[in-house]
């Protein structure tokens, strides 16, 4: 690959600005709270409806490595990541206005909500791609990917006051924050990203991914782990059932609602912050089954859920949810095989996330349609969760005896002796 010309300073400001942006301007970050109560509120949307919506907009997310083969394959107009970044910022910015003037109407609204999020992978997937031509280059890998999750940190403990404000104002406010955002990022790509237009199609990297997907299809250690995780993910969940509880039952303000979810994100790095002292005095096994414990005990607290007892729980829980989240994300790391690292890791988050929305669509289904009770869910998430507690001792031993920072076991580097050798290491 032809080098780009860009210098440490122009990666550093693309890939802050990058990171910052294209989590923060998402329609399901800055906008989740303030669409969904314009949706529950204006278009009267029941807990099912909602969710499904939610489902389907933020659909692209779950196909992000689609948009990495076609930055990485496919130059446009010379470039890899210039003109992609351009392309997707300011499309983005243009669904979002749309947003704003669009009918209000469950059509319009889904196809510009979605229209932002798929613009909104590629400018993601582009930022990708400078962090780690920031990293071979310069051999700054760690330094760049710290500066990504600080910003990201950042995003999760102010969007949710943000979000409720937001909320509480007219949705042009919001329309307003994150097309301005997102014009901002596609100014300063137009001035800094000054990549050089002299890339080429890359039909190198169409045939690496081939051979990537098959090493993954023969990988007996990702399915097995990857099954796991949609055990633990599409568990009957009850986000949206919570927002309706929330807002009718309890009468909670916007601005009081985004506090939790703020108050969420601080225990959760409080969360991160423990686990990175234990993961290397215990192993994996372990981790696991202990995290997913007190996220099963966390969740019971939902049944004595109330204006006073919100803020421990939101507390607890997000600790609680933080170190299972990690556990999981230690477990898919260790579970891809060799020489497919990106690709891999990045299908099983998809499929991860596509869980999630499906878990909140079963949950809402069962409040709408099959007359559940809010506590009924927490009892069902709980009790599911807990089951898959059983499948833990049938994880590869390899991968789950180890713990952080010991050598895995195998030939060759450390592949396991179930794992065929990679093809080729891409």
């Amino acid at each position: 690959m032809p080098d780009t010309g860009l210098t440490l300073r122009q990666y550093y400001i693309m890939v802050g600005l990058g990171a910052f942006v294209t989590t923060i301007a998402q329609p399901g970050v800055i906008g989740r709270l303030p669409l969904q109560l314009l949706l529950k509120n204006e278009l009267h949307f029941n807990a099912q409806t909602l969710a499904a919506f939610m489902v389907v907009t933020t659909f692209a997310w779950n196909v992000k490595p689609l948009a990495g083969i076609l930055s990485d394959a496919f130059p446009l107009f010379g470039t890899r990541r210039r003109h992609y970044m351009l392309l997707g910022a300011g499309m983005a910015a243009v669904c979002w206005l749309l947003m704003g003037v669009v009918p209000r109407a469950y059509a319009p609204l889904v196809l510009t909500a979605f229209g932002a999020n798929v613009f909104m992978v590629i400018a993601s997937t582009v930022m990708g791609g400078l962090m780690v031509e920031a990293g071979r280059k310069y051999g700054i890998s760690g330094r760049v990917t710290s500066i990504r999750q600080a910003l990201q940190s950042a995003v999760s403990l102010g969007n949710g006051i943000l979000g409720g404000y937001l909320a509480a104002s007219a949705f042009g406010w919001t329309v307003g924050c994150a097309t301005a955002l997102l014009l901002v990022l596609t100014t300063a790509t137009f001035f800094v990203l000054t990549e050089k237009p002299v890339a080429a199609r890359d039909r190198d990297v169409l045939a690496g991914a081939a051979r990537e997907l098959a090493t993954l299809v023969r990988s007996r250690t990702l399915w097995a782990s990857g099954l796991f995780l949609a055990l633990v993910y599409i568990s009957p969940g009850f986000t949206t059932p919570l927002l309706f509880m929330q807002t009718d039952a309890l009468h909670f303000s916007a601005p009081y609602i985004g506090l939790m979810e703020s108050i969420e994100g601080a225990a959760g790095l409080v969360g991160a912050l423990v686990y990175g002292v234990l993961c290397r005095r215990f192993n994996l096994r372990q981790l696991l089954t202990t995290a997913i414990t007190v996220n099963v005990l966390a969740t019971f607290l939902y049944l004595r859920y109330g204006h006073d007892t919100a803020p421990f729980i939101h507390a607890t829980v997000g600790f609680a949810v933080i170190c299972s989240e990690l556990a999981l994300m230690d477990l898919a790391v260790r579970s891809t095989p060799p020489g497919c690292e990106s690709l891999g890791f990045a299908l099983m988050m998809s499929a991860r996330n596509f869980a999630l929305g499906g878990s909140d669509v079963i949950g809402s289904w069962l409040l709408d349609s099959r007359g559940w009770v809010f506590h009924e869910l927490v009892w069902l998430n709980a009790g599911t969760t807990a089951l898959v507690l059983l499948f833990i001792p049938l994880l590869p031993r390899a991968v789950m005896s180890r713990k952080d920072g010991e050598v895995a076991p195998g030939p060759a580097g450390g592949v396991p002796p179930t794992e065929p050798a990679p093809a080729r290491a891409v």
